[in-house]
């Protein structure tokens, strides 16, 4: 028990700046890569290129997660997690630089895009409960905002990649080369943080891993305890599974087809990067708010304000674009989606801080 509140009471060092940078580059890794499927669909025009990536991330979520908590612990998925969407954005660049007029590419590149997602998405709820598991509790909330932000700044810099190579090239297939050759290079650097992290030392101590417990734990600079209040009230597992599941509902219904699915099918063109790069746009800006002065209110109000924030922008979205017509569509759309996007932005910062703190 000493040794979790020197987790839980640690004055922030190094390894702390070291956990940061590897989980938030790995978020932005599932920004750049989440957004290969959707940057790409006008080259495809098919439902099924959009809904295997869908059901990889289910997979991802559910298996690297049940292997993390039961075999490997959070730093060695991480490097299984690293492997896959590597492996994906090497067949991609590959098809994409060698296939591009192949009748085979649009499968090459759908097994990189599935495979990529797989890795990255699987890579998500581990990195959640590592953060949650190894941060000063002090710091806990905004790292569990903050971190996975990057996600959103990583589908802003790969539809800004694909807005400027687009732009100078029209084609999709140079968009997809330049995205794929960027993925790489992340995961290299990847590679390098991970290596640095310590273990989380929650999980080393469930697992009675003693001696390691007692070597990861000098990692963690020493603090002084802060108060903790404790929460009397009890609910039930399952009620804080749907209560989980509904805001992941709500982040679909607005970040999920607002920022993506309403570009691909509305637009064309540069149009789609340029919807998609301004959605993480002010996703990312709402995301640095909801850090430092959201995560001061409790997530009962967080939650209630991103419910209603997002329904009441985003059925104006929904019927404007089903018109598309007057001077005033592009203003207005690009407003309401922004708006939007802060919403469902605070409802994904309610989910992160959730997710891992309310399960056993």
């Amino acid at each position: 028990m000493e040794v979790i509140q020197r987790v839980d009471f640690a004055r922030w060092g190094k390894a702390h700046w070291a956990i940061f940078a590897s989980t938030a580059i790995g978020y932005f890794m599932w920004g750049v890569i989440g957004s290969l499927a959707y940057l790409a669909y006008p080259q495809v025009k098919a439902v099924w290129f959009l809904v295997l990536p869908i059901l990889s991330q289910l997979a991802g979520d559910l298996g690297f997660s049940w292997i993390s908590d039961k075999a490997l612990g959070r730093k060695s998925t991480f490097y299984l997690t690293m492997f896959t969407y590597g492996l994906g954005s090497l067949i991609l660049a590959i098809s994409a630089l060698y296939f591009s007029a192949s009748r085979y590419f649009v499968y090459l590149a759908t097994l990189g895009i599935v495979l990529g997602l797989l890795g990255v998405e699987g890579e998500v709820p581990v990195a959640l409960s590592y953060i949650a598991e190894i941060m000063p509790l002090k710091f806990r909330d905004k790292m569990l905002v903050l971190s996975p932000n990057f996600d959103n700044l990583g589908a802003m810099v790969a539809a800004l990649l694909g807005y400027i190579t687009f732009g100078y090239t029209h084609s999709t297939i140079v968009e997809i080369r330049a995205l794929a050759l960027f993925s790489l290079t992340l995961v290299l650097v990847a590679l390098v943080l991970r290596y640095v992290v310590p273990e989380s030392i929650r999980w080393l101590d469930v697992k009675g891993l003693k001696e390691r417990v007692l070597s990861e734990a000098k990692k963690i600079p020493q603090g002084s305890p802060i108060e903790v209040r404790s929460v009397q009230k009890r609910v039930s597992l399952w009620k804080r599974f749907a209560y989980l599941v509904a805001i992941s509902v709500s982040q679909y219904l607005t970040y999920g087809l607002m920022a993506f699915v309403v570009a691909d099918y509305y637009f064309s063109g540069n149009a789609v990067n340029f919807i998609i790069f301004l959605a993480n746009l002010a996703a990312t800006l709402a995301g640095v708010f909801a850090a430092f002065v959201l995560t001061k209110l409790s997530t009962r109000s967080l939650s209630l304000l991103s419910y209603v924030g997002g329904a009441l922008s985003m059925v104006p979205i929904y019927l404007l674009v089903s018109v598309s017509t007057g001077s005033l569509f592009y203003p207005l759309f690009y407003s309401l989606l922004s708006l939007n996007m802060a919403f469902s932005e605070f409802a994904w910062a309610v989910r992160t801080i959730l997710e891992p703190t309310l399960m056993p």
